[in-house]
């Protein structure tokens, strides 16, 4: 109940300006990013130009609490990128150029174009390290064995893509073609009649179908599709794509002579860590009138594969079908051959599936994160809903935690995150608030709510749901920042004097999460008593 008495001194207060004072410039996450291509995808405003990826997509992360900061680099000379003729081991980095390793980056992009060959041992040494130690990669090519020389012999990456064309190496897959009626065609008639190759950079998307997963009441699609309020639904459509697969091999090594495991096992144990296909295309295009393809043979296929190796203590990956998703010709319609193709710019204005493509690139961008970000931006966003209407009048301080209590503030804290971030996030941040905050003691719930463990129905019986757990996580997070920081927004920002003070946030997050755990272990008792009480009304 609030205390009006409260609530109407709280309004004689001055306004606060959440947007300039709420996440000051030191307390935002940064989220390093390296974007690589090849060949002949660079950085410009051209067709095969990355410029719509990097200077519209990319220039914000659509949160108050994390910047992007984007470097670019080209294997060979490239255009109006960072750092030219750039190599993974640094061996051929000038000194003033872009140094690759976990400490200057926290995910690297790829964009291949080359076919033939694979990347030197060192290279993939260097990778496979920075995968390792837990940075993000993301890997994209095209059709056939386009992208095979960066991309097909990167631990996670090979496997969950297919790289080679006419044929594959022992334990790798052929990838489709791009002419014949097996190529993989997901062209869209737009505003002119029949199929055609220049329908890829009109108005109209492709139509994709996300995997959905059950977590508790609610079926969600995996962080990379979640927006506010719904589910990303629509990718840039193109006449020949590559494909994405669930690996049935998972246990390879690293590299030759390295004897790491490609895909370990989860943390705290149990089975290996799996990629899955988080979205499906569909090819049924007709024959292309303007460049003589002719029409397919319809069938499904992955457009999207991502592993969370942050459940097995390395880094995440995520692979797409094509860059032609990503590329300005699709986005923008720079270089299509039909005069007026302006991609999804109606009027001069983005459309709606623009705004959803958007979404996923910045998507990739936050899930691809090491661990330590995703507890940073974890964090934040439950300190941002803190001091938000109207959380800031109706939560108080209090002594005594008990599990009703922490609830309702979860609940509280639930409704305001589903204004602004999607029910996956949310899901995501009671994950990564659970294993940052407090070690692996906490795994085996961290697995549980991840559909690792084969014991989630002990876990989770009928009245302990992961809705209920994932509310008592918020509610202890939120009410440990209520019972320890001041007031108001303006107050709490003299608490924090630099960037040191990191450690008092984690502190503060512990001990709350402690205190949820302890609200969860309460509440099983309670419902134990109860069990037995209502047994004894019936007589048993």
């Amino acid at each position: 109940m609030i205390n009006l008495r409260l609530k109407q001194e709280r309004i004689a207060v001055a306004p606060v300006d959440f947007s300039k004072r709420l996440i000051w410039p030191w307390r935002r996450c940064k989220v390093r990013i390296l974007v690589v291509a090849d060949g002949g995808i660079d950085f410009s405003t051209n067709d095969f130009g990355l410029s719509e990826l990097i200077t519209k997509a990319l220039n914000s992360s659509g949160r108050p609490y994390v910047d992007f900061i984007v470097k670019t680099a080209h294997r060979n000379n490239g255009v109006t990128c960072d750092s030219p003729g750039f190599r993974f081991d640094n061996s051929q980095n000038p000194p003033a150029a872009l140094k690759f390793n976990n400490a200057n980056f926290d995910q690297v992009w790829l964009f291949g174009v080359e076919r033939n060959g694979n990347l030197p041992a060192l290279e993939l040494k260097a990778l496979t390290d920075f995968m390792n130690a837990g940075g993000g990669v993301f890997a994209t090519g095209d059709h056939e064995n386009l992208g095979q020389f960066m991309c097909s012999e990167i631990p996670r990456v090979r496997s969950m893509r297919k790289w080679y064309w006419p044929v594959a190496p022992a334990g790798r897959l052929v990838a489709p073609d791009g002419g014949s009626a097996n190529r993989l065609d997901t062209t869209v008639v737009g505003d002119t009649a029949n199929y055609q190759f220049d329908d890829q950079s009109d108005e109209t998307p492709q139509n994709i179908i996300p995997r959905m997963f059950t977590v508790g009441a609610s079926s969600v699609a995996h962080p990379l599709l979640s927006k506010s309020g719904g589910i990303i639904r629509v990718l840039p459509d193109h006449a020949h794509e590559g494909e994405c697969v669930v690996p049935t091999n998972l246990t390879e090594k690293v590299i030759p002579g390295d004897a790491r495991d490609e895909y370990p096992v989860a943390l705290g144990g149990g089975a290996r860590v799996q990629p899955q296909i988080v979205a499906i295309s569909y090819s049924g295009a007709g024959q292309l009138t303007d460049v003589g393809k002719p029409a397919v043979n319809p069938r499904c296929f992955g457009a999207i594969c991502a592993y969370d190796g942050h459940l097995a203590g390395v880094g995440r990956v995520s692979v797409d079908a094509t860059w032609h998703h990503f590329l300005n010709i699709n986005l923008n319609g720079t270089g299509s051959g039909r005069p007026g193709d302006t991609g999804y710019y109606v009027g001069g204005v983005p459309n709606a599936a623009y705004y959803d493509i958007i979404r996923y690139f910045r998507n990739i961008a936050i899930w691809l994160s090491p661990k330590a970000l995703q507890f940073c931006f974890r964090f934040r966003w439950i300190y941002y809903i803190r001091y938000s209407f109207p959380l800031i009048w109706e939560l108080h301080k209090f002594e005594y935690w008990d599990w009703k209590s922490l609830l309702d503030a979860g609940s509280r804290v639930r409704v305001m995150l589903e204004e602004t971030f999607s029910h996956a996030e949310i899901y995501e941040t009671a994950k990564v608030l659970l294993a940052g905050a407090a070690g692996e003691k906490n795994q085996t719930l961290v697995n549980a709510l991840a559909g690792l463990s084969t014991e989630k129905e002990n876990i989770f019986p009928p009245l302990l749901k992961e809705d209920t757990v994932i509310n008592l996580v918020l509610g202890a997070t939120i009410q440990s920042i209520v019972n320890q920081l001041p007031e108001f927004p303006n107050e709490a920002a003299e608490y924090f004097s630099d960037k040191s003070d990191d450690k008092k946030l984690e502190a503060i997050i512990s001990e709350g999460l402690d205190q949820g755990l302890n609200a969860v272990a309460a509440l099983l008792k309670d419902q134990e008593a109860f069990a037995k009480r209502f047994n004894k009304l019936l007589g048993k």
